[in-house]
């Protein structure tokens, strides 16, 4: 059954998530929005107060849509997509951590995906896509139907990966719920505290460069048991026509 967690305004969070400036989204393959691209034009500029101001207003609007129309009415999902967008503006323009959607060109739903993580010298999530026979989806993970194949995202040059809690019923829960993070989606994460995080433990190596990580990355796929986030060069993702068993053991192999 799909979540339908809280909506709630803009947190703040503690001074270590903090960043000077936002920069653009880039350096992966799957498409998103560049900074720019992500400001509501009329909010542009306003003050604080301003912006609680529309996020509660947007909020309000959304609890409205989802009493009058349902959660996944059209109504809702367009007062859904304008408080997202807001949030992550409202955080663009103040320099703090917001989850970008991440276009991969494979999507997931809110049932059954089951990803499964490979990480060794290569790192990989495969999991089942949308589009699958949903009278199966889930039930037989070694059925290949007319519609069946098995999505992989693999991320390049992969510095740190992990893949756990929180799950779709408590993803409300997270740091960047209430900054353009969303339920079963991909997303880059600008303002990462987590590479911050990394980048701080490294320090002590002397032959530490910051330039090594300018074109890190922080990903996070929120599936429905699920969620994996890694701090990569970049992703790329696709759909293989197997047995969810032969695609695991072939990554595996290419993992070594």
């Amino acid at each position: 059954m799909t979540a339908v967690p809280p909506s709630h305004a803009l947190r703040f969070f503690p001074t270590w998530w903090h960043s000077s400036r936002i920069r653009g989204v880039t350096g992966h393959q799957g498409r998103t929005c560049s900074t720019a691209a992500l400001r509501v034009g009329d909010h542009v500029g306003v003050n604080e107060k301003q912006r609680r101001g529309l996020l509660r207003r947007a909020e309000a609007e959304l609890q409205q849509r989802n009493q009058q129309h349902g959660w996944g009415s059209a109504e809702a999902s367009a007062a859904r997509q304008r408080l997202l967008d807001l949030q992550r503006s409202t955080a663009a323009e103040m320099g703090l951590p917001y989850a970008a959607p991440l276009d991969l060109g494979v999507t997931w739903d809110a049932g059954a995906p089951l990803p499964f993580l490979v990480a060794g010298r290569r790192t990989f999530v495969a999991f089942y896509p949308s589009d699958t026979d949903p009278a199966l989806d889930g039930l037989d993970p070694d059925y290949i139907g007319p519609q069946r194949g098995v999505g992989v995202a693999e991320f390049h040059l992969a510095t740190s990966v992990k893949m756990g809690s929180p799950n779709d019923e408590v993803l409300h829960g997270h740091p960047l719920w209430g900054y353009g993070l969303e339920l079963y989606g991909a997303h880059v994460v600008a303002n990462s505290p987590w590479i911050k995080e990394l980048m701080g433990i490294n320090r002590v190596h002397e032959q530490f460069s910051e330039s090594r990580w300018t074109d890190k990355r922080h990903y996070l796929l929120a599936f429905h048991d699920e969620t994996v986030e890694c701090v990569a060069r970049g992703v790329a993702a696709w759909v293989d026509l197997a047995t969810m068993s032969d695609v695991i053991g072939r990554l595996s192999r290419d993992a070594l």
